[in-house]
């Protein structure tokens, strides 16, 4: 398949005609894949009301952010916040969320008689205004064409699903599932943040999609602190976890997932929302220029997560004020930062290394390793000295250490010899930093003839390593 490179450090594909899709899982149940089997880099933003709070122009504006940026995914609720108006009555710091109809005063579903509903009860979820839904239709394929897959729940459970039936729960599932069972770059997720989760409905939802011949992959999104195999599994393709506790919490949970039979990709779908201060509403922001923004989306990613959903104030709500909050720093830091420290290796192919093969145990060293091409990535919470094998590698290896707020390298240093302490040379920003080692043999002479830009090195030697 042909793709066009733009000009930013890891190489961001837009994609020349179709996506590559449907999604799949990938032969050993660890991570997505395009349907050519290679590797599909999840890294999401979550404007939740995306769908109905933008017009098309700027949609496709905040799309080309965001695909600028290193996102390859968006996370998105189908319909408004409510079919009434009580997400106009919110008051979130002064925000509010979208209500009824879509930024161009389409609603999403009519009443029996075809007309706009007036209130949640009027709502037949088998007579969609397509004024509505072709607007969806258009932004789904702008994001294929930037290479960009959809996270698409078709009614955020927490909202809705007490006010309707399991039959109702079917008609939705039907309804979209027809109209958008070849879309290829979609992924449908059920749920969506309810306390106490309507299994039965969710499960005649599913039931709806499959009906309709869905060809895509299906997951849940579950409230904070569970995973969606805590409700879910057989109707799931993989799993998805929301934790914003410490970080230990949210590691015992996604691990809980890597562990289960058969094996299914799981990640963190949500987490911390970036903010302008720590606590906020809900108490569920912190600021995206210091570690513990930072610590979840590493460690669940060197803890066999797949990939990780970002959030921002005020971007999951309304996005009344999307062009200053798309530019906040904790964007950069887990979009484009992260994944290009993680391009430099076959992230792919990165298992935790559980058995400390290649970092001593520390609980704010999180660690994955590879072993078929002898690379090794550890994220360090703070300035702490591990004892780091060598021999692992087999050869003299090399140490790159990177300031992950904003992906500057902080030095370089050999590795051989026995096992010893090691610490980072200098600390990033906010105290953490990531390291990535691997063979000598590895950098210098990189076989560039690989045309994946995804796993080939921003560099060829490092300065310091070719001695």
């Amino acid at each position: 398949m042909k793709r066009l490179t733009l000009a930013v450090g890891w190489a961001v594909c837009a994609w020349a005609g179709a996506f590559d899709g449907p999604l799949k899982v990938s032969s050993n149940g660890r991570y997505l894949t395009f349907q050519s089997g290679e590797p599909f880099y999840y890294v999401a933003d979550t404007p939740w009301q995306l769908l109905a709070s933008l017009d098309i122009d700027a949609t496709k504006e905040y799309i080309d952010v965001r695909a600028a940026q290193g996102f390859s995914a968006l996370q998105l609720v189908a319909t408004p916040w409510s079919f009434d108006d009580t997400a106009a009555h919110w008051d979130f710091e002064g925000e509010t969320g979208q209500a009824r109809v879509n930024a161009q005063g389409e609603a999403p579903f009519f009443d029996r008689e075809g007309k706009p509903p007036k209130d949640t009860a009027d709502v037949r979820f088998e007579r969609p205004n397509d004024a509505y839904w072709g607007h969806v239709d258009n932004v789904l394929d702008y994001l294929a064409g930037k290479g960009m897959a959809a996270y698409f729940i078709p009614l955020w459970a927490s909202n809705f699903s007490r006010h309707f039936s399991e039959a109702d729960h079917y008609h939705i599932g039907k309804t979209l599932g027809e109209r958008y069972r070849t879309q290829a770059n979609l992924i449908w997720a059920l749920g969506g943040d309810e306390a106490r989760v309507s299994v039965a409905k969710y499960r005649r939802l599913y039931e709806g999609l499959r009906d309709a011949g869905i060809t895509q992959l299906v997951t849940m999104h579950p409230r904070a602190g569970r995973s969606s195999a805590d409700h879910l599994d057989e109707e799931l393709d993989f799993h998805s976890i929301q934790e914003r506790g410490d970080v230990a919490s949210m590691v015992r949970r996604l691990e809980a997932d890597y562990r289960r039979a058969p094996a299914k990709p799981t990640f963190l779908c949500e987490t911390w929302y970036e903010h302008d201060r720590d606590g906020g509403v809900f108490r569920i922001h912190r600021t995206g220029t210091n570690a513990a923004f930072r610590a979840h989306y590493w460690a669940a990613r060197l803890h066999g997560g797949f990939g990780e959903g970002y959030g921002g104030w005020t971007t999951w709500l309304n996005l009344d004020h999307w062009r200053t909050d798309i530019g906040r720093p904790g964007a950069v830091a887990i979009a484009t930062h992260m994944r290009d420290i993680l391009g430099t290796t076959d992230w792919h192919n990165l298992v935790p290394d559980r058995e400390n093969a290649v970092f001593g145990a520390h609980e704010n060293v999180h660690a994955a390793i590879s072993g078929d091409t002898k690379i090794a990535v550890a994220y360090f919470e703070s300035d702490v000295a591990v004892t780091i094998d060598p021999q692992w590698f087999g050869d003299v290896a090399g140490m790159v250490w990177y300031d992950p707020a904003d992906g500057r390298m902080l030095g370089v240093q050999p590795l051989h010899g026995e096992p010893s302490a090691r610490r980072p040379p200098a600390t990033g920003a906010g105290g953490d930093t990531v390291v990535t080692i691997r063979p000598l043999r590895h950098i210098k002479g990189f076989d560039y003839s690989v045309d994946d830009p995804a796993r080939r090195p921003l560099f060829k030697s490092v300065p310091g390593l070719e001695q």
